[in-house]
């Protein structure tokens, strides 16, 4: 049941394939200091439980001497659910500010008795990405073939917040690969699906945009399924609401609050 946090969060054409100029985003979403925080909610047996929390946060930072965006996703599952399944992830990404590509990205997974450890160096020149996994207290390293418009899981979810969804009609596809474990995924479909108001769950509504992914195959969803995302239909994109089918049952995904975005959000009431 590992990749849990990402397509909880993750959200986060008729391009069929892309270019380069289409994977550096003409303007960046969020601002340094931004932090959203969800609650995560399962269905089973006929009911919704409240099972957990994700918190996403930028910073500035540097790497390798290159300033960089910091992005870092935590997910966990509360005390009183730990019982069925624990959760305690954490992604995170050092990213250009530029065309939001990754330099490194830091994977660390424990859920119920799975824990996973990965880390990713980037090398877009040469179109390689170098994978440590860190297992039993030992290293393993494998070399990787990366496309231009690779990302990481975290880096994914932002890059899709910068696509400017004005430019398509409902049913256009944007493509891109993502790397997940010692693997890329070539292709993964966002497809527009138009313009809505949502309700959060503190009964603010807000003009949104829907978009679906593609869900890999293998992780805790179902194969040929997609999650539904929601974000603000403004400059910042903030991801308001996601829903999706799992193997077993379903989940949704409300934002709680929201500090430091990159203009002030708009509600309608």
């Amino acid at each position: 049941m590992n990749n849990k946090l990402l397509f909880i969060i993750l959200f986060l054409s008729s391009f069929g394939i892309y270019s380069q100029n289409f994977c550096t985003p003409k303007e960046i979403p969020f601002i340094s200091g931004e932090e959203i925080i969800y609650d995560v909610s399962y269905h089973m047996a006929n009911t919704w439980v409240p099972a957990g929390k994700v918190r996403f946060m930028v910073k500035d930072s540097t790497f390798k001497n290159i300033n960089c965006f910091y992005i870092e996703g935590k997910g966990k599952t509360y005390k009183n659910y730990d019982w069925f399944f624990k959760v305690r992830d954490k992604y995170a990404s050092f990213v250009s500010k530029e065309s939001l590509k990754p330099t490194h990205f830091v994977r660390r997974v424990r859920e119920g008795n799975f824990s996973l450890n990965y880390d990713y160096s980037f090398d877009y020149k040469n179109k390689k990405a170098v994978v440590i996994e860190k297992k039993n207290d030992v290293d393993s390293k494998e070399t990787i073939n990366i496309s231009s418009c690779a990302y990481d899981l975290m880096t994914s979810v932002y890059f899709a917040r910068a696509i400017d969804f004005n430019k398509y009609k409902i049913g256009d596809t944007i493509a891109i690969d993502i790397v997940l474990d010692k693997k890329v995924y070539e292709g993964v479909n966002i497809i527009y699906n138009g313009k809505e108001i949502i309700k959060t769950q503190h009964n603010k509504k807000i003009n949104c945009i829907n978009f679906k992914i593609d869900l890999i195959e293998g992780t805790i969803f179902k194969g040929d399924e997609k999650m539904s995302v929601f974000v603000t239909d403004d400059e910042n994109k903030v991801p308001i609401y996601i829903e999706a089918e799992i193997l077993v049952g379903s989940i949704k995904v409300f934002v709680n609050s929201i500090k430091n975005t990159k203009t002030k959000l708009k509600f309608l009431n």
